[in-house]
């Protein structure tokens, strides 16, 4: 054999090599053509998870203290019709899941569903983005962000720093410990949870905001709501400088408050301002056309 033809064996093995060890797109665990589930063994430090869906459902569950992380897709579809990258770098994982660019198709079944099921370790740093579909998460500590398009958001038993947008689609946020920053501009927003901090605006839809008993801000915090009716419970022990700005609708305010300010004009807008207990950091509450409700615990 001619010297040019074993150097052209030795580089083709060596591109070889380093294409196994340095792809991120593994070879499926795949059990049939609507089925896909892969486990990921952890360390046990500081873990993260990045999951991106497409057309589908994203439901996210934690494990407790287990040390890994378990993916599992069903679908009425194949899943040749979809893209899956996954990677893993010491405890963080990242797994996406995208269909695959089609030039016409009209879709009539609406019993064509895919569903990404996830178990992951209680204490770690989400980051999960859904394009198309449901997406809910539950018994979380850490920092959780979500990105929705279209479709329902469920948050359940969370603790930590929080972060949700979402576009299209009903809120529901129940039982977080920690900060909230949630942005919704289609669809009704339910929360209730022990904030120290909460920035939230809706631009389309009702918003329904209990603040925990115990609660006690300790960032600036504001709601700011577009079109909708919106529903406020407050402990009354919370020390805080309250700001409310209506511009049509009705205001019910019941809260205990040293007033400074209150100005009520004849084409329903209305403007408060005064100090809840002792005052303390900014809570600013705004609506531009609805109803306001604000109450006490």
């Amino acid at each position: 054999m001619s010297s040019i033809a074993l150097r052209s064996i030795g580089f083709a093995a060596t591109i070889a090599a380093a294409l196994l060890s340095t792809s991120t797109l593994s070879v499926f665990a795949q059990s049939s053509d609507h089925e896909w589930q892969k486990s990921y063994s952890l360390n046990g430090g500081s873990t993260s998870f990045t999951v991106e869906t497409g057309d589908s459902g994203l439901e996210i569950r934690s494990c407790g203290d287990c040390k890994e992380i378990k993916v599992h897709v069903e679908s009425t579809r194949n899943l040749n019709e979809y893209t899956i990258e996954e990677h893993q770098e010491g405890d963080h994982v990242t797994f996406r899941l995208k269909e695959k660019p089609h030039n016409f198709r009209i879709q009539w079944n609406e019993g064509r569903r895919t569903k990404v099921n996830v178990e992951i370790p209680g204490k770690i740093d989400l980051d999960a983005t859904v394009a198309d579909g449901n997406l809910s998460a539950q018994d979380l500590t850490g920092k959780v962000q979500v990105h929705a398009g279209d479709g329902a958001v469920s948050l359940d038993n969370i603790k930590g720093e929080v972060h949700l947008n979402a576009s299209d689609g009903a809120i529901s946020v129940h039982n977080v410990v920690g900060t909230l920053d949630a942005r919704g501009s289609d669809g009704s927003m339910k929360i209730d949870g022990q904030f120290t901090a909460v920035q939230l605006e809706t631009s389309d839809g009702n918003l329904d905001f209990t603040l925990a008993p115990g609660s006690q801000l300790t960032g600036a915090s504001r709601i700011k709501a577009s079109d909708g009716r919106i529903t406020i419970r407050l402990p009354q022990t919370l020390s805080a400088d309250m700001d409310v700005t209506t511009g049509d609708g009705h205001l019910l305010c019941t809260l205990p408050l040293t007033m400074d300010h209150y100005n009520s004009g004849d084409s329903g807008r209305h403007h408060l301002h005064g100090h809840m207990n002792a005052g303390g950091v900014p809570f600013d509450i705004h609506a531009s056309d609805g109803n306001v409700s604000i109450t006490t615990i």
